[in-house]
């Protein structure tokens, strides 16, 4: 383990294979290295100490919870470039790892409906000071209306704000990394530090990719609900994205041997409950290319 992995994990910027060394090594007793590299960031942001917050934790999962909540301060120094020093702060990870979609409702009575392999982390004060969370994959959120503290999601360096709506977030479903926020009922606002704030109205969709403009376009709700159905719904869906979007709904890798097939449109439907090898069957026959299994994670592509 090296400090460069590190970062590049707690930028989101690792491989699923990179993602699981590291997490594997989280979970070892042995963390020296992990201290060293969290008192290296907080000496880099000098700032104050703060006041420590009361401690109270719950755990909504197992293994999985333990891993991120170890890794979680130095994450949230991530999403927000300023932070504190060493403080028993503590956070609460909701993080699904079934093949299922799992229904959440936090204390506030707001509703989270996280798709497979994507999870959340937010403060214990949940709901105390503040209703905030940190979403890594896709989620359905209907928020639970409070004028007093509004709900925030941060997704990379993207923070959507509401009172009480009804919005989708997916943070892995585009080959381009771009961050797709849907608005379904209500209002929301979705702003980057000293770049850009945006007001969706119902029926919009915000795209942004780092280092671009964000793009406004209307959306489809079988295009961007087709999980909460049980479905993979594809339209005229550029084949690149196609697999980002398999990629996140089961939790593997697909390599594109030739970037060009990534330009191929697709349309089609697809069962949840059937298999990752029986839909990429599917999609190589339809445009001749055959996909090759590496190993239990990983899968590439290869023209015919």
């Amino acid at each position: 383990m090296d400090k460069q992995l590190l970062e590049k994990y707690f930028k989101g910027q690792c491989t699923p294979q990179e993602a699981a060394k590291v997490e594997s090594w989280l979970s070892a007793a042995d963390t020296m290295l992990l201290d060293e590299f969290m008192m290296e960031k907080w000496e880099e942001a000098n700032t104050p100490v703060v006041t420590k917050p009361r401690v109270h934790k719950f755990w909504y999962g197992a293994a999985a919870a333990a891993v991120i909540g170890i890794i979680v301060s130095i994450a949230f120094f991530w999403q927000h470039r300023t932070a504190v020093r060493p403080v028993a702060v503590k956070w609460d990870t909701l993080h699904n790892t079934s093949d299922n979609i799992q229904l959440f409702t936090m204390e506030d009575g707001s509703e989270v409906w996280l798709n497979t392999h994507s999870s959340i982390i937010y403060q214990n004060r949940y709901n105390q000071e503040s209703r905030e969370l940190w979403l890594h994959g896709e989620a359905y959120f209907k928020v639970t209306k409070d004028e007093k503290r509004p709900f925030l999601v941060h997704t990379g360096h993207l923070t959507t704000t509401v009172l009480g709506t009804v919005f989708n977030i997916a943070t892995s479903n585009m080959a381009d990394g771009s961050i797709q926020i849907s608005l379904l009922e209500g209002k929301v606002a979705v702003s980057k530090p000293d770049s850009f704030n945006e007001v969706l109205l119902p029926g919009q969709m915000l795209n942004y990719a780092a280092g671009r403009q964000p793009q406004l376009t209307n959306f489809e709700k079988s295009d961007v609900l087709d999980w909460k159905k049980g479905k993979i719904h594809f339209n005229h869906t550029r084949l690149a994205d196609a697999l980002a979007r398999l990629q996140q709904r089961y939790g593997c890798r697909i390599v594109l041997d030739d970037p060009s097939l990534g330009k191929k449109k697709i349309s089609g439907e697809f069962s949840r409950d059937m298999s990752l090898e029986k839909i990429l069957a599917t999609l190589g026959y339809v445009h001749d290319i055959s996909f090759v299994r590496i190993n239990d994670t990983t899968y590439e592509t290869h023209s015919k």
